[in-house]
């Protein structure tokens, strides 16, 4: 299975423009931006895992959390999810 992770930009979040101020979303810090651009829905579920990731410390505590079972996520969802992370790190350390 390959998985392709792509940055967050207006063009691959044009899909929920009319949910919220993308050029607002694109500075934000946090891994909201990269979850949408790479397929998950604009909904409860991903705004609480954005705020689970962006509030750990390290991926233990991002699965460990008792606010979401990320172990009930699919094998895909969490290797695109473990993906994620690490080209949102990656783009901070540029």
């Amino acid at each position: 299975m390959t998985i392709t992770i792509v940055h967050p930009s207006i063009e691959n979040l044009q899909q929920f423009s009319n949910s919220f101020d993308i050029e607002k979303l694109l500075q934000s810090k946090g891994i909201l931006p990269w979850l949408l651009a790479n397929g998950w829905n604009y909904d409860n579920e991903s705004c609480l895992i954005a705020n689970i990731i962006d509030e750990s410390t390290s991926l233990d505590e991002v699965w460990d959390s008792k606010e979401f079972d990320f172990n009930a996520l699919s094998d895909e969802s969490k290797e695109k999810l473990n993906q994620i992370i690490r080209e949102k790190l990656s783009s901070q350390t540029d």
